[in-house]
């Protein structure tokens, strides 16, 4: 636990220590390392441990109080799962693999931001949408070198997209789900709460399509090609702003493209090459068979026509 409002700000040779020991092991999309954290004045009590933003998002929460899968409707709550910035705190992570600006990415989104925003539920335990609670917002900036600094406009880490931990568990489940979402993978940012009004759970799931949630950032937005360094702040007044909560951050993967099968970002010569060689019956299960494009059992004819319709 740290003192109210000393926090924990570190110089640039001390965070790479810091971030060895509390980094994953390997390449992760999810951000790495505790920079600085500074609780500010009013944090939710309990809720100041910065290292909880670090890897995945929650999936399932309340674990010996109330369990339950993280839902749009039930999101996390646990004093190990998120952290909380009073007004004035701030706290900045980094990815040790910096996040870039790829145009492969769904909906042209670099990097998500998981919080511990929900879905109002007018309806137990249909789950009809009513609006959105703990959208309590902050100031988003990302930066190259942890110096410089950009700020993000109009991007609040608690948004439209609460966090969906399973693609088939209810609301509030007390098991998880047995097909987790993607947390790589962002919501359709054209989508807007009027989309989700009146909409039940499965309804939701069905419009995330695949999509574990979180706030979207384009880099595109500020002009730049890759980022190391996010930075939340609470620049709110302690007296009327509430603290904000942070889950996780990660790095959007590239969409890829199933007829490209050597994955060099071009559908050419050496993938025809590759489905030709594949050309037939697809091997038993659970041996892969990625020429097989329509998913039929067999590499033939169809699969053929979707390459070259996907050339390029």
């Amino acid at each position: 636990m740290m003192n109210r409002r000393l926090g924990i700000c570190v110089a640039a040779a001390a965070a790479v220590a810091l971030g060895n020991s509390l980094a994953q092991a390997g390449d992760d999309p999810f951000a790495d390392v505790v920079i600085c954290y500074d609780e500010g004045s009013n944090p939710a009590p309990n809720y100041t441990d910065p290292t909880t933003a670090l890897y995945s998002p929650e999936r399932f929460t309340g674990e010996g109080v109330f369990p339950g899968v993280v839902s749009a409707f039930n999101p996390p709550f646990g004093v190990d799962e998120i952290v909380s910035i009073g007004a004035g705190g701030h706290l900045i992570v980094k990815f040790n693999t910096p996040v870039t600006d790829d145009p492969a990415n769904p909906f042209g989104i670099d990097l998500l931001i998981f919080g511990n925003a929900g879905f109002i539920d007018n309806a137990p335990p249909n789950g009809i949408v009513g609006g959105v609670f703990g959208n309590d917002g902050g100031t988003v900036e990302v930066s190259v070198d942890g110096i410089t600094w950009f700020l993000i406009e109009g991007v609040k880490r608690d948004g439209l997209f609460p966090t969906i931990g399973y693609l088939d568990a209810g609301p509030y489940d007390e098991k998880p789900g047995s097909s987790p979402t993607d947390f790589t993978l962002p919501v359709d940012g054209s989508l807007t709460l009027d989309d989700f009004m009146f909409l039940n759970n499965d309804e939701v799931v069905e419009l995330y399509a695949g999509s574990g949630g979180g706030a979207g950032i384009d880099l595109a937005w500020v002009g730049m090609e890759a980022i190391s360094y996010v930075r939340i702040t609470n620049p709110g007044d302690p007296a009327t702003t509430p603290a904000v909560e942070i889950d996780a951050f990660s790095d959007v993967a590239p969409e890829v493209n199933p007829a490209d099968l050597n994955q060099d970002g071009i559908v050419g010569i050496v993938d025809l090459l590759i489905l030709l060689a594949a050309w037939g019956p697809c091997p038993d299960p659970p041996e892969p068979c990625p020429a097989d494009l329509d998913g039929d059992g067999t590499v033939g004819i169809l699969d053929l026509l979707t390459l070259l319709g996907a050339w390029g």
